[in-house]
């Protein structure tokens, strides 16, 4: 996985209206969707860079580079999705920032979508994204303990693994037709 840092230094020197965790947040969503990169750029740049910008089109190439990796962690049969988040040596009020951050994108994907709206959502489904929101909410000012700190690694499992079931809900695999 690309390292947050690295993302939000390129997110930044682009100008996007939103944070690296954010914005892999609303990655995730949609790519339930089979979003193409251009749809994910749309929503994250408030502009598209000079294209005779080196620096900007390296920043582009980062972005395609995370692009690909999500789409196929969201793929893989494995769970083996990683999101995107500030690392563990960073503030841990920034960590709970940024998962918030990364509910909040992965919120307005599915708004976007509208996949709510297109989508008849099972019950499981249903109470993911319900969950979700509640986690969007989370408060910055938690003081880490070792107790918070372990709280925090269970929400994020739970976000991750919430994601892929929506993913999985919403795009299920079709059994290939067995050759007698």
């Amino acid at each position: 996985m690309l390292d947050f840092d690295s993302v939000q230094t390129a997110l930044e020197g682009l100008g996007a209206n939103v944070d690296a965790a954010e914005s892999h947040g609303t990655l995730c969503a949609l790519l339930i969707d089979n979003a193409v990169l251009p749809t994910w750029l749309g929503h994250t740049l408030e502009e598209f860079p000079d294209g005779q910008d080196v620096l900007a089109r390296e920043r582009i190439v980062l972005l395609e580079q995370l692009y690909e990796l999500t789409r196929d962690q969201m793929n893989l049969s494995e769970l083996g999705l990683e999101l995107l988040l500030p690392d563990e040596s960073d503030d841990f009020g920034l960590r709970l920032l940024g998962l918030a951050s990364w509910c909040q994108g992965f919120l307005y994907g599915i708004g976007v979508c509208g996949i709510t709206e297109a989508r008849a959502l099972d019950e499981q489904a249903e109470e993911c994204l319900s969950d979700l929101l509640e986690i969007s909410k989370l408060s910055h000012s938690e003081q880490s303990s070792d107790e918070a700190e372990q709280q925090f690694v269970e929400i994020s499992e739970h976000v991750r693994m919430a994601t892929l079931m929506l993913n999985d809900s919403l795009n299920p695999v079709k059994p290939s037709a067995t050759v007698h």
